[in-house]
């Protein structure tokens, strides 16, 4: 795992997870605007670093590096724990953990509602995408179609990926689910969605007029759509209200 960091350690410190077939570089575009006032730590799962040969072992043994490197620098607590899509699965599971403070949670795209038959069918599906880029990694695929500029970085992420690695980040995207009730915890969470999005539209009657969270629904967005493109109105949504 590569942790990237930046601003001074004096700061509240925010997390920031990435979905699956991206690195840490999704959140580029939210880092000048964070910086003055947070530390950010930023990392690339395992699995996912183009540089680095090493497959993701799973939610719980990813987590218990992330909260050692945390304990190493000293954060005590997180201003905000943010991921998208994969990343919002993880933080969501540092959050039930418990081990460090989070103050402000926000799931961007989470897959919470599929069944965990859900996982064993998207590693097949998922792992052929794989496969594909892999044999012809300069060659424009899906993700470009679907992710525009993020395309080429998507499939760069796929470089050393194996299809370890994709089982078990299916196995953290799908099958967890959202509890039916969360009791006052001291943790603001925050759901976005891209209207467009199937996670959200598969689920959306079960998350609206929730009061224990923050439903914030981004209309003519996908799929981690509103991250992706309006990077400078989701940065606004890890400060505190």
């Amino acid at each position: 795992m590569r942790i990237d960091t930046y601003g001074s350690k004096e700061k509240p410190c925010i997390l920031l997870l990435h979905t699956m077939f991206t690195t840490g570089t999704l959140f580029e575009a939210l880092i000048p605007v964070l910086v003055q006032d947070y530390f950010l730590v930023i990392p690339t799962l395992d699995g996912y670093d183009p540089d680095e040969k090493a497959e993701y072992p799973g939610a719980d043994e990813e987590l218990e590096r992330i909260e050692a490197y945390l304990k190493g620098e000293q954060v005590q607590e997180l201003a905000a724990a943010a991921g998208s899509s994969l990343g919002a699965m993880l933080a969501c599971r540092l959050w039930q953990r418990r081990r460090i403070p989070i103050h402000r949670l926000v799931l961007d795209s989470p897959p919470f509602g599929w069944s965990a038959v859900q996982a064993a069918e998207n590693t097949e599906s998922f792992w052929q995408l794989v496969q594909a880029v892999q044999a012809a990694p300069e060659t424009p695929s899906v993700f470009d179609a679907h992710y525009g500029e993020f395309g080429a970085g998507m499939r760069r992420s796929c470089r050393n990926l194996t299809r370890d690695t994709v089982r078990r980040s299916c196995e953290t995207c799908f099958g967890p689910q959202l509890p039916q009730h969360i009791p006052g915890c001291g943790t603001k969470i925050v759901l976005v969605y891209g209207g467009e999005d199937p996670n959200y539209q598969y689920q959306k009657e079960n998350l609206e007029n929730r009061p224990d969270i923050s439903l914030v629904v981004k209309p003519g967005y996908g799929h981690c759509g509103f991250l992706m493109q309006s990077p400078l109105e989701f940065a606004k949504l890890l400060k505190e209200e």
